[in-house]
């Protein structure tokens, strides 16, 4: 068994995990990154007729969106879980949208793709040539997946994006007692550790609770997909009776999500929130959710454009309101902008509303990946991907240190002999 890193090769997203066998090669991802000018980078090219298969882990655009490069000629079969799917659709959609002109592909190829998915269930085996693998809870978004693919010799783990703690919207990755020869895992934060989550909650409603009842707006800006479900649901498992108003493709995903309740942990409460909270459908909610204090959730979650930006350029100047921000911040976008200096871009606007940063990740920490290797079995070697080199390496140390196992952190192209 061989394993090549076409994407997510020691740098973060644009995850593309290629398995070959001497029967040819199942696909884990095909995600697509953007550089600082919105341009799509995508993963290094394999020839689609040479798949067995493609397996999408779940539905974020770093692991999904250059998918539909497979399928504009050729049309290997595609396998998810159903609520990967159907965001995915989604998601695709809004990309082809935004990014239409330097897309390959259109909405026609992203049908054909979906068209030739089957939707399966954690846990189901499927053989596939010389290929036999299911998909397992990762724990990072609902509807996410490991992969554990097997060969007649060889077992190999590919956790994907995976989270060992419990949010509002998912259970803890459910990995413990896999045996594989190999993991692929993410090493995002490496070299880091989260706080705790209920801290996390905790510290995000006392500072909404101070702004609303001062009379404030408080914005939180939010990834369309997972995050700004989470916050919601967070909020709404508390019932504050505040006005609360969710903006975006944030209310296009919850729907999704409700539609399958057995991939959302607090399914009731979040079908709760979209009943009786204020569901923005036009120009008219958006003016309506600015007039009296409350919360606005929105995307995007890092203010480059969406809704997000529109609640932003009208709160920005009152001390009363605030911006809270839940969804990492890339470099160079106006989110981390605000955090560093205080002012907004493009236009550098100065941001007088309360700014504060929430430790909302769903990728899982230093502890966590040493925490689910341990309740692995049989273990040899560690293939870290989706993380910087410094993150990597810090990860490496501590994994050799600590468990004794070989890790590697090969980059984008570099093959791997399992």
């Amino acid at each position: 068994m061989r394993v090549k890193v076409l994407g997510s090769g020691r740098e973060v997203g644009r995850a593309a995990i290629a398995v070959e066998d001497s029967g040819g090669a199942l696909l884990m991802d095909y995600g697509v990154n953007f550089d600082e000018n919105d341009n799509p980078i995508f993963p290094e090219h394999i020839r689609p007729r040479d798949l067995a298969g493609v397996v999408l882990t779940h539905s974020h655009l770093d692991h999904v969106g250059a998918a539909p490069l497979l399928y504009v000629s050729h049309a290997p079969p595609l396998f998810a879980t159903p609520v990967t799917l159907d965001v995915t659709r989604v998601l695709l959609y809004d990309m082809i949208k935004l990014n239409g002109q330097l897309l390959p592909f259109d909405e026609g190829v992203v049908n054909e793709m979906l068209g030739r998915a089957t939707s399966l269930p954690y846990r189901e085996e499927v053989e596939l040539g010389n290929f036999t693998f299911k998909l397992l809870p990762s724990g990072h978004i609902p509807g996410s997946a490991g992969v554990l693919v097997e060969t007649r010799r060889r077992a190999l783990l590919y956790t994907s994006d995976v989270n060992v703690i419990e949010t509002k919207l998912t259970k803890p990755a459910d990995m413990s007692g896999v045996r594989a020869d190999a993991v692929i895992v993410e090493s995002t934060y490496g070299s880091t550790n989260h706080p705790p989550r209920e801290v996390t909650e905790q510290r995000f409603i006392s500072s909404l609770k101070e702004v609303v009842e001062s009379g404030g707006i408080a914005l939180v800006p939010a990834f369309s997909v997972s995050r700004g479900q989470e916050v919601l649901t967070v909020i709404a498992e508390r019932d504050p009776g505040w006005n609360v108003w969710v903006d975006g493709m944030i209310r296009e995903v919850a729907d999704i999500y409700v539609k399958h309740p057995g991939y959302v942990r607090l399914y009731g409460i979040l079908a709760k929130a979209l009943r009786e909270y204020n569901v923005v459908r036009g120009w008219q909610d958006r003016k309506a959710a600015l007039k009296e204090p409350g919360v606005i959730i929105a995307s995007s979650g890092m203010l480059k454009g969406g809704p997000s930006l529109y609640y932003l350029k009208r709160l920005a100047e009152n001390p009363k309101n605030a911006v809270f921000l839940v969804s990492f911040q890339g470099k160079n976008t106006p989110g981390r902008q605000i955090l560093e200096t205080g002012f907004a871009l493009p236009e550098e606007m100065p941001i007088r509303a309360r700014v504060e940063w929430f430790d909302f990740s769903s990728h899982i920490d230093q502890k966590g990946v040493l925490k689910l290797l341990k309740e692995l079995r049989e273990v040899q070697k560690v293939i870290l991907v989706h993380g910087v080199p410094k993150a990597q390496e810090v990860l490496a140390q501590k994994i050799r240190e600590d468990l004794g196992l070989e890790t590697l952190a090969p980059a984008v192209g570099e093959t791997v002999e399992i």
